[in-house]
């Protein structure tokens, strides 16, 4: 039997328009309804945020990722997620972002300076690494591309002629899980705990064209599903580290004094401003755990306020309100 040359340039025709509709529709799909979270509703939020000013100090170390959850195809799961959301975090303009992740790299810079491999001149110098107020530690408790999966194919016969057309739907759910502590960098304390987790919906349609003797068809699955996922997952974890950091208490210190300037180690990166006012109080006791070692509290006396009148790139200059006296150490306080 001869085939209609005619019939079959037209199914095929079909069944391509048929394949750019399905694409466009599944793409629609995969960035609306589907997703388990709303990333224009988390992109807006943070679009919102109220900063706290003056800026946290936030280290970020490397995720804890184990077994299956440590790699996927190549990459590491652990630190591309913390150093995505080292990204984010500088992105808001919210946060002093100090990205533990490549620290070890800093260190060698240092290293290579201090045994005179680079010019001293030039070179890294230790001692300037800036410490942290809180540390954000991340465990990878989920990370599957393929949580849950589906499909159907059904297949339609041509009357009178040797062809056939297949058409099918696939599906696929990927799901990112992190548990998230906000750590406190000077007493090892956990502040705040959030587990965060996110799902991503995409499918695709698969259409083919069988003849007596071969196939042809198409798949046009949706690509990165896990990315969408991990996206906003972090999204959201930003979004709890913001609103548990706005109820911390900032702390700055007195570098020097002169007559009457006042140094503090709070520059423009922090968001102070001249104008402000803040306290200053001095430590007229440190408890001391007998058992442990452990620094118990601090008990400070506040000996008067200060008001910033000019603002630079690491520090800022400040005048005494009320004609007090204070020496380098000595805590600022809003």
């Amino acid at each position: 039997m001869k085939i209609n040359i005619r019939l079959v340039l037209l199914t095929i025709v079909a069944i391509v328009a048929a394949i750019l509709t399905a694409v466009a529709e599944a793409r629609t799909r995969d960035d609306g309804k589907t997703r388990s979270l709303k990333p224009e509703e988390i992109q807006a939020r943070l679009q919102d945020l109220d900063c706290p000013r003056p800026k946290p100090r936030v280290a970020i170390y490397s995720f804890n990722a184990t077994g299956k959850l440590a790699a996927f195809e190549g990459y590491n799961v652990g630190d591309g997620l913390a150093a995505q959301l080292a990204t984010e975090l500088t992105r808001t303009g919210c946060f002093i972002v100090l990205d533990r992740t490549g620290l070890s790299n800093v260190l060698r810079e240092q290293e290579m300076t201090l045994a005179g491999v680079v010019n001293r001149e030039t070179g890294a110098r230790a001692g300037h690494v800036i410490g942290a107020e809180v540390i954000i530690k991340g465990t990878v408790t989920e990370f599957e591309p393929n949580k849950r999966g589906r499909g159907l194919t059904l297949g339609l016969a041509l009357p009178n002629t040797p062809l056939g057309i297949r058409l099918g739907r696939n599906g696929t759910t990927a799901h990112v899980a992190l548990d998230l502590s906000i750590v406190d960098a000077t007493t090892g304390r956990v502040k705040f705990a959030h587990r965060v987790e996110a799902d991503s919906k995409s499918g695709g349609w698969t259409i083919g064209l069988d003849f007596k003797r071969g196939s042809l068809g198409g798949d046009t699955f949706s690509k990165s599903p896990l990315g969408v996922a991990s996206r906003n997952a972090l999204g959201e974890a930003i979004l709890h580290i913001a609103d548990d950091l706005q109820g911390m208490p900032w702390r700055g210190q007195v570098v020097d004094s002169s007559e009457n300037m006042i140094f503090l180690n709070a520059g423009l990166d922090t968001g102070i401003r001249a104008g402000d006012t803040y306290r200053i109080s001095t430590v007229v006791r440190t408890l001391i755990d007998p058992s442990t070692g452990l620094v118990l509290d601090n008990i400070e006396r506040e000996v008067g306020r200060v008001r910033v009148v000019s603002v630079k790139g690491k520090y800022s200059i400040a005048e005494p309100v009320d004609g007090i006296r204070v020496k380098r150490g000595d805590y600022v306080h809003l």
